[in-house]
């Protein structure tokens, strides 16, 4: 059966929650989706253990990188940034739910991609409001309970 999204190809960059089920569920529509991750694997791996061992992943992990590619690379390193340079000019959406300034510094962000390519989709989730300027370029994970501005800070 094909999808809304069918040769749609879609960059997956997120983290944890946020990022990973938005390129999820593009992947269930249809879209190619490629899930990036650092080398060694994304420290999202092993919430929520299932199977043997540390190899065995997490169910969070699985339930959202269902229907996609996956890659590790080093976006930092030259030859990363070669690479994802490559794919962003095959893509049409990136995903990447990272602080804006760690997009600017992977050429992430939007006015890098579209160097590469000008009709590029980026879609982004900052964690904080966005009059609350100071917050946005902390990485920040809401572990379900209330928490002070200090406490919500990694």
């Amino acid at each position: 059966m094909s999808g809304v999204l069918d040769g749609i190809r879609v960059l997956d960059f997120g983290r944890y929650i946020a990022g990973p089920f938005c390129a999820a569920l593009l992947g269930d529509l249809g879209a190619e989706v490629i899930r990036i991750e650092r080398l060694g694997g994304g420290e999202d791996r092993p919430f929520i253990p299932i199977g043997a061992g540390s190899e065995g992943g997490g169910a969070m992990f699985v339930a959202m990188n269902r229907n996609k590619l996956g890659l590790t690379l080093d976006p930092a390193a030259p030859k990363g940034r070669e690479i994802v340079r490559k794919l962003v000019a095959t893509a049409d959406v990136v995903v990447a739910n990272l602080p804006p300034q760690v997009l600017r510094a992977l050429a992430l962000d939007l006015d890098s991609l579209r160097l590469v390519k000008p009709d590029i989709i980026l879609t982004s989730v900052a964690h904080r409001d966005r009059l609350r300027q100071r917050d946005l370029d902390r990485a920040s994970l809401d572990r379900g309970q209330p928490q002070s501005d200090a406490q919500s800070r990694l």
